[in-house]
């Protein structure tokens, strides 16, 4: 394993691209649904979230962050409807207008008279501001973004917990290990992190060879290695922390929404500015994602539909108006219609990028 500074600012830009609205609040779903066996969630979740993941984001680096080498056992047509229906998923029509669904409802629970509408346009306009010069993404998510997200979540979580009511009620869920342990992993495919992968190895691999310049190293596929190693890690600590967090407090969350329970979590614990601190993180950690993804989708258009016929600039202003079309669905159905989607489309993508990692060992060793 290889190691510098910029490979650092890889994996920590990793952990912010892909930690987004369903990363936060999925976790505390399972915490608040498993209180006396969230290790079991946790497990089932690093599972699916974190090691599924990473395995998609290294065989993605073996075929050089190239969708096209990567799926083409698929054939040409089957191949390109597969990355379409990623990319909608994973971008304004699913994902995306997700994120922005999740940080008007946490602004809405400190900000009850919030015109819902005016917040998700002034969210997707910025959103395209800031995803309007892409050159500098990954310097800007690694150095900027993650100190707020990784600080601000985990800080969040030490002082809830420290706070935390001692006469709270004691929780009446009854389950078991094996279905904390079924539903971690059945939840963790929520977040649609392998899917968010495919559309930034791209960008990465890409940082990842010019972090490797001068330094005398050579094996992208060594140095992927240590930047998912990094991700991974942050994402394990930050998971793991969010599902036990909800467990402490699942007595009093049963009737609080989804995309509110860490807010809630935290007014019960620090109080109403507390919940003000917690709203502006999570909105933070949905922008993150929502520029890098904005930038990804309309270089999708770019090269793969309009064939570099137009101009990346229009269709940043697209993806960001289709974003703000999509969020006015809310939370719940577009959570609904995505889950339907990936209930067969994640095991089959799994499975397929298991088959692509051996035949590329089987190739290379031939």
């Amino acid at each position: 394993m290889v190691f510098n500074s910029k490979l650092a600012i890889a994996g920590f830009a990793i952990f912010s691209i892909i930690f987004g609205s369903g990363n936060i609040v999925f976790p505390l779903i399972v915490g608040k649904m498993y209180p006396d066996y969230y290790f079991w969630a946790s497990l089932g979740w690093v599972i699916s979230a974190v090691l599924v993941t990473f395995l998609g984001c290294y065989v993605a680096v073996l075929y050089e962050g190239d969708n096209t080498k990567l799926l083409k056992p698929m054939g040409k047509y089957v191949s390109f409807a597969v990355m379409l229906v990623i990319m909608i998923l994973t971008g304004p029509l699913g994902a995306m207008a997700r994120s922005v669904n999740v940080s008007c409802d946490c602004i809405k629970t400190v900000f009850p008279s919030m015109n819902d509408v005016a917040f998700k346009a002034l969210y997707c306009l910025l959103m395209t501001a800031m995803a309007w010069n892409p050159g500098k993404l990954v310097d800007l998510v690694g150095r900027i973004f993650t100190p707020l997200k990784f600080g601000g979540v985990i800080g969040v979580v030490i002082l809830a917990l420290y706070f935390k009511d001692p006469n709270m009620p004691v929780s009446e869920i009854h389950t078991s290990a094996s279905s904390a342990l079924g539903n971690g992993l059945a939840m963790g495919y929520q977040t649609m992190d392998m899917l968010t992968a495919f559309m930034i190895m791209g960008t990465i691999c890409s940082y990842i060879r010019n972090a490797m310049k001068n330094t005398g190293q050579t094996d992208i596929n060594s140095a992927s290695v240590t930047v998912f190693c990094i991700a991974g890690t942050i994402l394990t600590v930050v998971y793991a922390s969010l599902i036990y967090l909800a467990s402490q407090y699942s007595p009093m969350l049963q009737n609080t929404e989804n995309a509110a329970l860490f807010p809630k979590i935290t007014e019960l614990a620090l109080g109403a500015s507390g919940a003000w601190f917690v709203a502006i993180v999570i909105s933070v950690c949905c922008l993150a994602t929502n520029i890098a993804l904005t930038t990804v989708f309309s270089g999708y258009l770019q090269n793969d539909i309009c064939r570099n016929k137009v101009d990346s600039k229009p269709l940043i202003l697209i993806t960001g108006t289709m974003t703000f079309g999509s969020s006015l669905i809310g939370f719940d159905k577009l959570c609904a219609i995505m889950g339907q989607v990936l209930t067969y489309l994640y095991p089959a993508l799994m499975l397929f990028l298991i088959v692509q990692w051996i035949r590329y060992y089987r190739v290379n060793r031939s």
